[in-house]
């Protein structure tokens, strides 16, 4: 499959529009929506080029999603996770990007500082430039939302998109993190998805958890390549990792309600 391609947004003019835009308001940021950009640059090959009305249907579509949200208000936290689920599935389903494209950072920067510049800062008001410029796509804030629909998305399946909600934004950073480590398995991270919503935690923190079964699917890639195996194989294997990892972790964690004695 052949991807569309975007504009790459150079990295200096990317930092010197987020040092503008950092003091502007959202109705100035408004104004500053554009399909180009003179530093704006496309890959040679590789695909067909994005077209200015497949660039507006995206931004009309993501601007109505931040209006139902609160936009251009600050809005409730519950409307803004909801959000990012809706946009997560847009991206995927109408960007028409491929994993290669969607791994350049400069392409997410182009999205945030060009084409949706006051989106991006009401999503983010005052954002680090990690956010804006994609020197981390885990945490950008269009880039990980693509990412996080194409690892979980279930492309055969009546409801594709099921599985977004399944961790929250902090768990599922941990697991985009450690993508390639895990052997860049879309297949595990589903199974995970699948799993974890059932999981009987014994009351161990959900981060602690889901970090040390990371470690232990980390030590299993080695010697299992999990795109090899079937849907229950996957699920099995996430299970005894979750049950061996609630089990030391229970076991370390100290008993509820004890008191330290206390010396008279």
């Amino acid at each position: 499959m052949t991807s569309v391609l975007y504009p790459r947004l150079l990295d200096r003019a990317a930092r010197e529009l987020h040092q503008q835009y950092t003091h502007s308001s959202l109705e100035q940021l408004q104004d500053r929506a554009a399909f180009t950009h003179r530093s704006a640059v496309f890959a040679a090959t590789g695909g067909r080029r994005v077209t200015e009305d497949e660039l507006q249907d995206l931004r009309d579509r993501i601007v109505k999603a931040a209006e139902n949200a609160g936009f251009p208000g600050e809005g409730r936290r519950a409307d803004r996770a909801n959000f990012d689920l809706e946009v997560a599935q847009l991206l995927h389903e109408r960007s028409g990007l491929v994993a290669a494209e969607a791994s350049v950072r400069s392409i997410w920067a182009f999205f945030a500082l060009v084409l949706l510049p006051d989106v991006s800062y009401w999503r983010y008001p005052s954002p680090p430039l990690d956010r804006v410029i994609g020197t981390d796509i885990t945490r950008h804030v269009w880039g990980r939302l693509w990412w996080r629909a194409h690892l979980l998305t279930l492309p055969q399946q009546v409801e594709p998109y099921r599985l977004l909600d399944a961790f929250g934004e902090a768990a599922f950073d941990q697991i985009f993190a450690r993508r390639r480590s895990l052997g860049g398995s879309r297949a595990l991270v589903r199974a995970l998805a699948e799993t974890w919503p059932n999981i009987e935690r014994g009351g161990v923190n959900d981060r602690q958890l889901l970090r040390d079964v990371l470690k232990r699917l980390l030590r299993t890639s080695v010697i299992v390549e999990f795109e090899a195996l079937d849907e229950d194989e996957l699920r099995r294997q996430v299970a005894e990792a979750v049950a061996e990892t609630v089990a030391v972790l229970a076991e370390d964690a100290p008993p509820s309600g004890r008191r330290h004695a206390q010396n008279d």
